[in-house]
């Protein structure tokens, strides 16, 4: 019995040795962390193994067999840049050089157009047709290669790329996305190029906007000069009669009027005629038809020596195959209401027996027309110095009978049947 109670007490001493030993080891732990790892020592090491992303196949990541992956130090990183953040605020974007460069193009065109058209365009016949620039006289429109070649533009535009235009700036300033300055609100040149269905315009003045495609060509539809058909109106006709009383109206005096032509199209009409007290006083009107009313838009165009393009000027929307071939300025002092030799030719040709028979005549030094009391027309001319006359059955076998013989139309002469 004794020795058992000495095996318990064993027993009981060496759990307690135990506990205590335990406990010394723990606080030893706690009193003495291991140190933290350097980020130089981690380099060091072995990198970590790389975790696979969600999209990666499980089933591929075992590539024991595979070659070692190429070291970071050799892989070339590539930055992406967005120009919008991380660009200075001074420094430019390098699309806005681009930009700036073809509006400085536009401008270029712009001016050497503006000059070249201003120098020489009443010469050549230069118009604004539909909106652009063109040569009327040789039936094609100006690019930049026109400009080169006159020698107010730098080679290297390619003449596709760019439209030259010939308009009223107030009508680009109607347009969204245009902006008109003053110096370019009236009737000019501008330069435009298409972007993405969009067009970029410059003026001389510089930059004007970029408009849409479809108000680029609402812009050049308001220029439209296709207005019909054009036509030469019958003295019988009720037209005829209405045109005449309107220009009555304009000059504010009811007055008779010998009139040579008067050609019109949905639009517009072109009167060429003198009144009856002098035959040599010839006039030239334009008449626009609004909601059928004849208004004169144009008188006195017979004082224009380059009419096509002086009247294109102010009436863009013209069509200018309505403006008679002949130019009455160039035959300044040289009409006449009377011309001795036609007396002379008439009775030569017996076709008079006095003066009194002639109803009308208007003539220059050269050539003449006259009408008859009895109605019988001639066409007159001077061949070496002596005066002939030639019985014509109409006004347009006269016109085309003196054209054959000189080369000239003298249809100014002519009076309508």
């Amino acid at each position: 019995m004794k020795n058992k109670k000495w095996r318990y007490a064993y027993v009981l001493i060496g759990i307690l040795l135990f506990l205590c030993a335990a406990c010394a080891w723990g606080k030893a732990g706690v009193e003495n962390p291991l140190p933290p790892v350097s980020q130089n020592d981690q380099q060091d090491d072995d990198p970590p193994a790389e975790i696979p992303s969600s999209n990666e196949d499980p089933e591929n990541n075992n590539k024991g067999d595979q070659e070692d992956p190429i070291s970071d130090e050799t892989v070339p990183v590539i930055n992406k840049i967005e120009p919008e953040k991380t660009q200075t605020v001074d420094t430019k974007p390098f699309w806005q050089s681009e930009a700036a460069r073809i509006t400085n193009n536009l401008i270029s065109i712009a001016a050497a157009a503006q000059k070249d058209y201003k120098e020489n365009g009443a010469k050549r016949g230069w118009m604004s047709k539909d909106g652009l620039l063109y040569n009327y006289y040789e039936g094609k429109y100006i690019t930049t290669d026109t400009l080169v070649a006159d020698g107010y533009l730098e080679k290297g535009l390619n003449p596709s790329d760019y439209k030259i235009l010939l308009l009223n700036g107030s009508d680009l300033e109607e347009m969204d996305g245009a902006t008109v300055p003053a110096a370019s609100a009236d009737f000019g040149v501008f330069a435009a190029i298409k972007q993405s269905n969009k067009y970029l315009i410059a003026s001389t003045s510089g930059k004007i906007g970029t408009i849409s495609e479809e108000s680029f060509n609402s812009l050049l539809a308001k220029n439209n000069q296709n207005n019909g058909k054009i036509v030469r109106l019958s003295s019988a006709s009720v037209e005829y009669e209405r045109i005449l009383n309107y220009i009555s109206l304009f000059e504010g005096r009811f007055d008779e009027y010998y009139v040579r032509e008067i050609r019109m199209d949905n639009k517009h009409a072109v009167v060429v005629f003198s009144n009856k007290a002098n035959t040599a006083n010839i006039k030239e009107y334009i008449l626009e038809n609004e909601n059928n009313f004849w208004e004169v838009v144009y008188p006195n165009a017979q004082m224009e020596y380059y009419p096509i393009t002086t009247i294109n000027r102010y009436i863009p929307t013209l069509n200018v195959e309505l403006l008679p071939t002949y130019t009455l300025a160039s035959w300044r002092g040289g009409i006449y209401r009377e011309q001795g030799g036609v007396e002379a030719a008439l009775f030569s040709a017996k076709a008079i027996s006095s003066s009194s028979e002639i109803a009308y005549q208007c003539a220059t030094a050269a050539c003449a027309y006259a009408v008859l009391t009895n109605g019988s027309r001639y066409a007159c001319y001077s061949e070496g110095g002596i005066w002939k006359a030639k019985f014509v059955a109409s006004d347009y076998e006269a016109r085309k009978f003196l054209k054959e013989k000189t080369g000239i139309d003298y249809g100014f002469l002519i009076l309508d049947d």
